[in-house]
């Protein structure tokens, strides 16, 4: 935040007229000299109240700025997680059929359960060591079962086995080529 000339001049001219108004209420009501260490700490005085309420301003407007971008920030979450249920909803029943040829296929490599729920696990994108702590086993124990995975599956590595079930689902010409064949009420 950048303080201005204009701003640091409010704040100097708050707390000298400040000042200068508990200076004559002293002089008015009371019979004591003033002196200039009374003066000084009484614009000490002034000059961190000064400040403390221009803070004040601008950390309120500065909040009521965050909770706006919260607020539009929540709506783009929401938005983004209606968009996602709506797509999950339409392609049920894709998701549904390439979850069941992923199973068939791991059961034609001849993984075993364990290898079969850590192959969708590296699918999904999960590190060995995240996959080793949601089984409750050590990474080796994963790292092995891993290699026994791209064994028996003849890949080299995660990269491979899920391009192997990955590489014919984003043919985007072919699908933009059915989007447009179909009906425009289907869109």
């Amino acid at each position: 935040m950048r303080f201005s000339a204009v701003l640091v001049a409010f704040v100097l001219a708050m707390a000298v007229g400040l000042t200068a108004l508990l200076g004559f209420l002293d002089w008015l009501f009371t019979d004591e000299p003033i002196t200039g260490g009374d003066i000084a700490t009484d614009l000490v005085e002034m000059l961190v109240l000064s400040s403390a309420m221009v803070a004040s301003v601008f950390l309120v407007g500065r909040l009521r700025d965050l909770e706006a971008q919260t607020s539009d920030l929540q709506a783009e979450i929401s938005a983004a997680t209606d968009a996602g249920r709506e797509w999950r909803r339409q392609s049920e029943h894709l998701l549904r059929g390439l979850s069941e040829a992923v199973t068939a296929q791991f059961a034609d490599w001849g993984l075993t359960d364990a290898e079969a729920d850590i192959a969708a696990m590296i699918l999904k994108g999960a590190s060995l060591r995240e996959i080793a702590q949601t089984r409750r086993t050590s990474e080796a124990t994963i790292r092995q079962q891993a290699q026994s995975i791209y064994q028996k599956s003849g890949l080299a590595n995660r990269s491979q086995l899920a391009a192997y079930f990955l590489e014919d689902l984003f043919d985007v010409a072919a699908g933009r080529n059915a989007l447009s064949q179909m009906p425009t009420s289907a869109h």
